[in-house]
C-alpha cells in the first residue's frame, strides 16, 4: 500500500469526516441562538464526558482488532472482538440504566443538567451503546480498504442526526406556533433533550445499517485470541482515559472546578463561551481524525514490509505540512470564522483559538508518533505517557484557570500536548527509531506560528486597532498575502515531494 493509496483513502475518510463535522458545525449557530450560554455549557459538559465512557465501552478492541487481524485469522479475530463488545455493551448499558438515579443526582449530573431530566440520561446511554457496537464494523471497513462504504454510513448517520435536529428544533416549534397543538411543545428549557434524542436516533440508524454486515460474522468465540487481545487492549483504556483528560476534561471538570466564584450559572456561561470557540479549531481536528482513520490500518500493514520507517518519516513530514497550512487558514481568518458564533458575547473567547489550533497540531503529531508502541506491543508505555501528561494537565489547570480563566485552560491544553508529543518522540526513537525530518518539521511549525503572530501584531496596531476581529477588506487582503506567502514557501521547500503526489504533482512540478 503506497502513500498514494493512503492519500486516496484519507480523502474518502476525510470527506465523510469533514462533511459530518461541518454539518454539525452549522448546527452550532442554531444551538447558540436557541439556547442560553448556561444551557450550551451544560450540553458541552455532557459531550465532554461521553468520550470517557466510550473508551471504557470499547476498551481498546478497535486497535487490538487492527493489530491481530491477519489474513489467516481475520475471521476469528473479527467474531471474537464483536462478541466481546456485544456482551460488554449490553451489560454496561443495563448497569448504567439501573444506577441512573444516583448518577444523575451526583455532582456531574447537576453540572450537566441531567438531574432534572432523567430521560436525557437514557438517550445518552443509547447513543454510547450504539456507538460501541458499531466500533468493530467501522474498523472492519477500514481494514478491508472500503472507505466508500465507510463514508456512506458516516454521512447517513450525520444527515439523520441533523434531520431530526431540524425537525425537533425548527419545524415542530413552527407548526406548534401555527396551531398544531397535537405536536410536542418544544420550548426553551427542553431543546437539549431533543438534541440528545436526535443523536440517539442517528446512532440507532447507523447500527441498523451495519446489521447485514454483522449478521455475516461467523459468531465463533476464541478464548485464547480474546485473552491475547485483552492483554494488548487493556492498557489502551488508561491510554485513552488519560488522553481524554487532556482533550475534554477542561470542559468537563477543570473549568467548573477551578473557575473563581461559586455561582454555577456564571461558570456554565464561561464554559459555553470556551466550548463555542473551541469548535473554531475544528478544521485541524477534522483532518487529524481523517488521517487517523486511514493511517492506522495502513501503518500496521506497512510494518510487514521492508524498512517501513522511511515511509513513516515521509508521511509525518507531509502530515505536518498540512497541519501548518490548516493552522494558518483558520488563525489568519478568524474575522471570517467568527460569523459562526452568531452572538457577540462569544467573541471575547476567540483569543483562545490560535492556542487551541497549535495544541491540536501537537496532538496530531503525537497520534502519528504513537505507532511505535502499537507496533512493538508496548501499550503499557503508551498508557504511562498519557497518565503523566494527565497529571500535568491537572496541575496546570489548577494553577492557571484561577488566574487566567478559560485562557488558562487553553494554554494548559497546548503545553500538555507539547509535552506528550515530546515524550512520545524521545521514547519512540529509543524503542523504534524512525528517521523523521526533524529540522524541516520544526522549521515549518515555527514559521507558521511566527507568520500568524506577525499578522496579529500588524492587525492590532495598523489594520484593525479598535476591533481585531472586524471583517475589513484590508485585513482580509493582508491575511491572504501572508497565507499565500507561506504556501509558496512550503512549495519551494518541498517541491520534489509535492511533485510526486497525485493531482497536484503536475502543477507543482512547473514551479
Amino acid at each position: 500500500m503506497s502513500i498514494k493509496s493512503l492519500a486516496g483513502q484519507t480523502i474518502y475518510y476525510g470527506f465523510s469526516n469533514i462533511a459530518s463535522k461541518l454539518l454539525n458545525y452549522f448546527l452550532t449557530p442554531l444551538y447558540l441562538e436557541l439556547m442560553t450560554q448556561a444551557s450550551y455549557g451544560e450540553m458541552s459538559t455532557v459531550y465532554a464526558y461521553i468520550p470517557f465512557l466510550n473508551i471504557i465501552l470499547t476498551y481498546g478492541m478497535e486497535t487490538a482488532f487492527f493489530r491481530f487481524a491477519k489474513k489467516e485469522n481475520s475471521s476469528t479475530v473479527l467474531s471474537t472482538s464483536t462478541i466481546s463488545l456485544l456482551f460488554s455493551t449490553i451489560s454496561f448499558t443495563i448497569i448504567l440504566l439501573f444506577f441512573r438515579g444516583p448518577i444523575i443526582h451526583s455532582y456531574i449530573g447537576k453540572l450537566s443538567g441531567l438531574d432534572t431530566h432523567p430521560v436525557f440520561f437514557t438517550y445518552l446511554v443509547l447513543v454510547m451503546a450504539c456507538d460501541a457496537l458499531t466500533a468493530i464494523p467501522f474498523a472492519q471497513l477500514r481494514l478491508e480498504n472500503r472507505p466508500v462504504r465507510y463514508a456512506v454510513i458516516r454521512l447517513a448517520n450525520i444527515l439523520t442526526t441533523i434531520g431530526f435536529n431540524i425537525l425537533f428544533l425548527v419545524i415542530i416549534p413552527k407548526m406548534y406556533a401555527a396551531g398544531q397543538t397535537w405536536l410536542p411543545d418544544i420550548r426553551s428549557g427542553n431543546q437539549i433533550g431533543y438534541i440528545y434524542l436526535s443523536n440517539a436516533l442517528g446512532s440507532g440508524i447507523t447500527l441498523l445499517l451495519f446489521l447485514p454486515q454483522m449478521m455475516r460474522i461467523s459468531w465463533k468465540f476464541d478464548m485464547a485470541v480474546w485473552k491475547t487481545m485483552l492483554n494488548y487492549s487493556i492498557p489502551l483504556i488508561f491510554f485513552g482515559m488519560a488522553g481524554m483528560v487532556n482533550e475534554t476534561f477542561d470542559r468537563a471538570w477543570f473549568l467548573p472546578e477551578f473557575l473563581p466564584g461559586n455561582n454555577m450559572t456564571d461558570k456554565k456561561e464561561l464554559i459555553g463561551i470556551y466550548a463555542a470557540n473551541y469548535k473554531l479549531a475544528i478544521l485541524i481536528t477534522m483532518f487529524i481524525q481523517a488521517f487517523k482513520l486511514g493511517a492506522e490500518p495502513f501503518f500496521f500493514k506497512q510494518a510487514e514490509g521492508k524498512d517501513p520507517q522511511k515511509m513513516y518519516a515521509r508521511i509525518m513530514k507531509l502530515f505536518v505540512v498540512m497541519l501548518c497550512m490548516m493552522f494558518l487558514f483558520v488563525s489568519l481568518y478568524l474575522n471570517v470564522w467568527k460569523t459562526f458564533l452568531r452572538r457577540p458575547e462569544y467573541y471575547p473567547g476567540m483569543k483562545i483559538v490560535p492556542v487551541l489550533l497549535l495544541a491540536n497540531m501537537f496532538l496530531g503529531i503525537y497520534y502519528n508518533l504513537t505507532i511505535w508502541f502499537k507496533l512493538t506491543d508496548r501499550t503499557k508505555t503508551g498508557a504511562m505517557i498519557t497518565i503523566i501528561t494527565a497529571v500535568l494537565a491537572f496541575l496546570l489547570n489548577w494553577w492557571w484557570i484561577p488566574v487566567m480563566g478559560y485562557f488558562g485552560a487553553a494554554l494548559a491544553t497546548m503545553v500538555c500536548y507539547f509535552a506528550q508529543m515530546t515524550i512520545c518522540y524521545i521514547l519512540g526513537q529509543k524503542y523504534y527509531p524512525v528517521p523523521y525530518h526533524l529540522p524541516r518539521i520544526l522549521t515549518y511549525i515555527v514559521s507558521a506560528v511566527l507568520t500568524y503572530y506577525m499578522y496579529d501584531i500588524l492587525n492590532r496596531t495598523l489594520l484593525s486597532p479598535g476591533d481585531v476581529y472586524a471583517l475589513k477588506p484590508l485585513s482580509l487582503f493582508v491575511a491572504t498575502l501572508f497565507f499565500c506567502g507561506y504556501i509558496w514557501f512550503l512549495l519551494k521547500m518541498e517541491k520534489k515531494e509535492f511533485s510526486r503526489l497525485p493531482f497536484i504533482g503536475k502543477f507543482v512540478s512547473r514551479l
